[in-house]
């Protein structure tokens, strides 16, 4: 489990296809000591440690993880969230997460508005049903309030914190984006 407030950012050193997958080597300048098998959010997605050598963490993407994320973009030298799982002893600062991703979104707009950032995100439709105004939702690893939704569309604020500290500082327009909702709407309509 993870709560959305990203700790790190990673560089992607390599990038290639694998049998079944993606295999995925990150640089990322160590503050904790991991294990290998580890879960960690990359970008919001949970990804299992399998090696470390020196700063650089290694992952396998499986094939569904591909199709759910925007990991099919990836590039070499790439910056990506990192954030490492929830411990007893943590602050939960934004709200609880999976890393399990739900959709992908593609960035309308990202547009400065005097100390802020208003971010406009294309929702796939078939998560539109969990989203709310004033509800939490998870970009790329980044826990974040919905401001307001219209149609397929979502309005966001970017505050200068979240701004600086994730990757948001590299969206453009037609970038994809990591949606994960917030799993508690799940659950309640699996009950009805």
């Amino acid at each position: 489990m993870f709560s959305g407030i990203i700790e790190n950012l990673g560089t992607i050193t390599s990038i290639s296809s694998e049998r079944g997958g993606l295999s995925l080597a990150l640089s990322v300048k160590p503050i904790c000591k991991l294990d290998i098998g580890t879960s960690i959010a990359v970008n919001g997605t949970c990804l299992t440690l399998e090696n470390i050598k020196e700063s650089n963490y290694f992952f396998f993407i499986s094939t569904e993880t591909i199709n759910k994320t925007n990991f099919k973009y990836f590039k070499k030298d790439y910056k990506v969230n990192i954030e490492y799982p929830l411990t007893l002893n943590k602050f939960v600062s934004g709200h609880i997460t999976t890393g399990h991703i739900d959709g992908r979104g593609s960035i309308h707009s990202f547009t400065q508005l005097d100390k802020t950032w208003e971010l406009i995100i294309d929702i796939p439709s078939d998560i539109k049903r969990y989203i709310v105004t004033k509800g939490s939702i998870c970009i790329d690893g980044v826990s974040l309030t919905v401001n307001s939704i219209d149609n397929d569309r979502l309005s966001i604020m970017i505050i200068p914190h979240t701004f600086e500290s994730t990757i948001m500082k590299y969206y453009k327009e037609g970038f994809h984006v990591n949606i994960e909702v917030d799993y508690i709407a799940k659950h309640l309509e699996k009950l009805k």
